[in-house]
């Protein structure tokens, strides 16, 4: 056993009891150990689920230190909850009819998974309850992914992008198209905390993490991740108040994918050349939403339920019954799980924190408060970078997604209590003119 292996190990028990008695402490670690999943660097001597181990305690030490519960519920956090009972429903639907009973336990599964994921969401809205501790929040899910990004820095120099970037193991992004995703949804939150953090050096690092994750999307060799990245940086562009900023970067992205960018990497992404859209990972895709569509049309309420995604049910709905693929995409996989209905309140809910957050950002800049001003847009832009690399990733319960989905929940609940003078003032949270 190395000194990395006790140092871990005594770090995550050391702290389950401050996540008893500090909530707060608990959603960071949990939020820290979803992303990073640093107990996989004990060679495999902490098998214990880590993440339940720490929501356990968190969860107890919410009901009994944490107040102010009542102001929790508002239309969003009642999506989420309509969502959750959607969920619930198609999955008692379908584990109970003959087309789906050979695949229930998977369904049933899925489903606790999901389950504590969206709890966990809604915890993190309930404990997050002051401008401070979303910032500490935020910082958390910056610093995880600067751990990230900072790693794969010195490994593309060495190989010169020649090979794909992985996220950690064990977790929802060990695959690189689920690394570049997250990259993708990570990358305006870079910028944003550049321009709101008040220490110098974090404004720097902030930086260096935002110029350093471009080319860090771009070695995931994601196709999909590409798109999202195009989308992010041009919609910043777009609606920035410092685009003058983002067009240099903008160019030199370009000029870096078009000039320094490995051989392999240019073939992948080039578009142009034959074959390239109907190559076996696109026809694979085509094959799933496929398949997807023809399910929804026949179970157009329930779908097929968590897991739908089995050979039996290919061979009955997929233009290719062969080939046997997960949904490639958040929208097909909910529609073929959860029917239009799931699709739906899964997209309303999605639109709901959008249109949030413009009030957010707008409240921001009329009260003068720098947090919700720049937070506002930056939690948007990480939704465009989900919903655009989604459409070709079956990643619609990523659980950075709903960490995404808290935070945004959070800083609306935080306007309307600042707005009706039920939230403590915090002066380090108030704009500086300097």
């Amino acid at each position: 056993m190395s000194v990395r292996d006790i140092f871990v190990i005594v770090f995550i028990v050391g702290s389950l009891p401050f996540c008893f008695f500090r909530p707060f402490y608990g959603i960071l670690l949990w939020t820290v150990v979803s992303i990073l999943n640093p107990q996989q660097y004990t060679w495999g001597l902490l098998y214990a689920p880590v993440s339940l181990a720490i929501a356990i305690p968190t969860l107890v030490g919410c009901l009994i230190f944490v107040h102010g519960w009542q102001n929790l519920f508002s239309k969003t956090e009642g999506l989420v909850v309509v969502l959750w009972l959607w969920f619930t429903f198609t999955t008692v639907a379908c584990t109970r009819m003959p087309e789906f009973v050979h695949f229930a336990d998977y369904t049933w599964y899925r489903w606790g998974f999901v389950s504590k994921i969206m709890v966990m969401a809604l915890t993190t809205v309930g404990i997050v309850n002051t401008w401070e501790r979303l910032r500490w929040l935020v910082l958390a899910i910056a610093g995880s992914f600067g751990v990230l990004v900072a790693k794969a820095v010195p490994f593309m120099i060495v190989t010169g992008g020649e090979f794909r970037l992985y996220g950690p193991p064990g977790t929802m992004m060990s695959d690189n198209n689920d690394m570049g995703l997250g990259l993708t949804m990570t990358l305006p939150i870079f910028y944003f905390l550049a321009q709101t953090e008040f220490d110098r050096r974090v404004k720097w690092l902030m930086g260096f993490l935002f110029v350093s994750t471009i080319p860090a999307i771009l070695f995931t060799y994601s196709r999909g991740a590409l798109l999202g990245l195009i989308a992010v940086l041009l919609m910043m562009v777009l609606r920035s108040r410092r685009r003058l900023i983002l067009i240099p970067v903008l160019i030199l992205g370009a000029l870096f994918a078009v000039l320094f960018t490995p051989e392999r990497w240019q073939y992948r992404m080039d578009f142009r050349r034959e074959g390239a859209l109907v190559d076996s990972s696109a026809m694979g895709r085509i094959n799933a939403w496929t398949y997807s569509w023809r399910l929804a049309l026949d179970y157009p309420l329930t779908g097929g339920g968590f897991e739908a995604f089995t050979p039996e049910l290919f061979r009955r709905y997929a233009p290719d019954p062969r080939d046997v693929h997960g949904p490639h995409s958040i929208y097909f996989g909910v529609l073929a799980e959860h029917g239009f209905v799931g699709l739906g309140l899964y997209l309303f809910l999605i639109g709901s924190c959008i249109v949030g957050l413009s009030r957010a950002a707008r409240y921001g800049r009329d009260m003068g408060i720098a947090l919700p001003a720049g937070y506002g847009p930056m939690l948007q832009y990480s939704f465009v970078g989900f919903l655009v690399t989604g459409a070709f990733l079956g990643r619609a319960y990523f659980d950075y997604f709903f960490i995404i989905l808290a935070c945004s929940m959070v800083l609306g609940r935080l306007c309307k209590l600042d707005a009706a003078g039920l939230l403590a003032a915090e002066p380090a949270m108030e704009e500086q003119t300097a």
